[in-house]
């Protein structure tokens, strides 16, 4: 199961200065620059004491088109059961609300809320049947609080390159679990639109960013743990333990000019098998998530900025499309 969440290099977006700016002197905005960019925002890095906020919006737009057999083979060419033919097409919107607070000038926490909303439209017909009432249509609306998230950033270094950041994010399961939503038996599609996993998460994570002029070179790592937990469905309990995910990115930015940059990033994720009281399903299978990302960040003041990029999807288990536009305010 993945998350629109947005997880690390998708959304990188390089800041104009630290761009442009390599020549200036360390005291200067690069040290604050450089671990802006890692930790997935413009700006500076929220200094002792002081408070910023980010406001972002994530489209998310996914179709998957599958024939399935209800039956068996006798030969090659001859199949007894039943063909159906399905189409789905998500659309996944997230508005969030983050806020950052500066602990010492090279350690910051957060806090993200996020409001999804979903859209579901799933058909479903056997293909066997011409007519077109035997179609099963089912169409899925709603929306809620998300999975509030919780995270703490520490650059190590600050006079050498590269530099180095570590992160540690926690996700809670404030969000509606899929767990807890009925399914239809005609479609096999959940009834209410579920807007979190159902499970707590942690996820550690290490960046770097290396300045060569007039570059910027990206890359992340991490690792994101799921909790197991036990739920309720069809009148049963059973204990899920999701699938971890190892991710991985990296990536460059470049200065059009000292308020405007651009950055490309390539990103993976390997989702592994999920496990019901201990066991893996036999249709269980590692799934392989690879995007590319272009972006553009535009400084127009020295507080505030607005990043959009886009990411198209590489692999079967990917979103086809995401767009993310983020606007960060430092006080």
């Amino acid at each position: 199961m993945t998350k629109p969440l947005i997880l690390s290099l998708p959304f990188l977006l390089f800041s104009p200065d630290i761009l442009a700016d390599n020549h200036q002197a360390p005291e200067e905005a690069k040290r604050a620059q450089t671990v802006a960019d890692v930790i997935e925002r413009p700006g500076v890095l929220t200094p002792k004491g002081q408070f910023g906020v980010e406001a972002s919006l994530n489209y998310s737009q996914n179709s998957s088109n599958k024939v399935n057999i209800i039956g068996y083979t006798v030969l090659p060419t001859l199949i007894i059961g039943r063909i159906e033919v399905s189409d789905s097409d998500r659309t996944t919107i997230t508005a969030g609300l983050t806020g950052r607070y500066g602990l010492t000038n090279d350690t910051e926490i957060e806090i993200r809320l996020p409001f999804v909303y979903r859209n579901d439209q799933i058909s479903v017909r056997p293909i066997q049947d011409g007519a077109a009432d035997e179609t099963i249509n089912s169409d899925l609306d709603g929306g809620g609080l998300g999975d509030i998230e919780f995270a703490i950033r520490h650059q190590f270094n600050f006079e050498t390159t590269p530099y180095w950041v570590g992160s540690l994010r926690i996700k809670s399961d404030t969000g509606k679990s899929p767990y807890d939503i009925d399914v239809d038996p005609r479609t096999n599609a959940l009834k209410d639109a579920p807007t979190g996993s159902g499970f707590w998460s942690i996820e550690p994570g290490i960046s770097m960013i290396y300045p060569t002029d007039p570059a910027v070179l990206f890359a992340s790592a991490s690792y994101i743990y799921n909790f197991k937990d036990d739920v309720d469905f069809d009148g049963q309990s059973a204990e899920i333990d999701l699938g971890d995910t190892i991710s991985l990115g990296a990536g460059l930015g470049f200065a059009i000019n000292p308020d405007l940059s651009l950055s490309i990033g390539f990103s993976h994720q390997t989702i592994l098998k999920s496990k019901v009281d201990g066991r893996t399903d036999d249709e269980a299978k590692l799934l392989q998530l690879d995007s590319m990302t272009f972006g553009v960040n535009y400084a127009f003041s020295p507080t505030s900025s607005v990043n959009i990029s886009a990411q198209a999807g590489l692999t079967e288990d990917t979103p086809d499309f995401q767009l993310n536009v983020r606007v960060p305010f430092s006080f």
